[in-house]
């Protein structure tokens, strides 16, 4: 594969279910991808949401990254601080309403729920086998990727917090420029 493109300034990538499996096709089959920014992180063996590295990934939507990574079998995934749990399960079909790929989404939750400001979702889109030709599928490193490689949308429904939170005091709105600009 040859360098990452830079997408057009204003760009955000933000593709439908469809494209997003011919994405991780392509990756599998390590084709050249038409924009290379999705970068491979193994975004399951973070402690928790706020440890997925994002700053891999700079060309989405707000609160919306993507992640090649590795796949864990379990509908339960569990991580230092608590565990991604399946909630939704479907499949990816393309214009010929031909099945091209599943999807699954998983919700992250953590024993001090009542703490947790972020709701954190994966959406996690896996290739169909029966989508790659008998030839693609004559590579025994394709057969594996196919049942290891995933693609997945990490969202944040709220607004993720600054690097050190606010005061929980209610004093002037002053405060809240000490605290953002303060050394941990």
């Amino acid at each position: 594969m040859g360098e990452p493109i830079n997408l057009p300034v204003g760009y955000k990538f933000c593709p439908p279910e469809d494209v997003s499996v011919m994405y991780l096709k392509m990756k599998i089959l390590n084709e050249e991808l038409p924009a290379d920014v999705i970068p491979t992180v193994d975004i399951y063996s973070c402690p928790d949401p706020s440890q997925i590295p994002f700053s891999e990934f700079t060309h989405g939507p707000e609160n919306e990254w993507y992640f090649f990574t590795n796949r864990r079998e379990e509908n339960r995934i569990q991580t230092t601080n608590g565990w991604w749990e399946e909630i939704e399960d479907g499949e990816v079909y393309n214009d010929d309403d031909e099945i091209i790929g599943f999807t699954k989404i998983l919700e992250f939750s953590c024993p001090d729920d009542t703490e947790k400001e972020q709701k954190w979702y994966i959406h996690e889109y896996r290739a169909n086998p029966a989508s790659f030709t008998a030839a693609e599928l004559a590579d025994d490193s394709v057969k594996e990727k196919i049942s290891n490689f995933v693609l997945c949308k990490v969202v944040c429904e709220e607004e993720i917090p600054p690097s050190k939170p606010p005061s929980s005091s209610s004093d002037d709105e002053d405060d809240d420029e000490v605290v953002d600009a303060a050394s941990p």
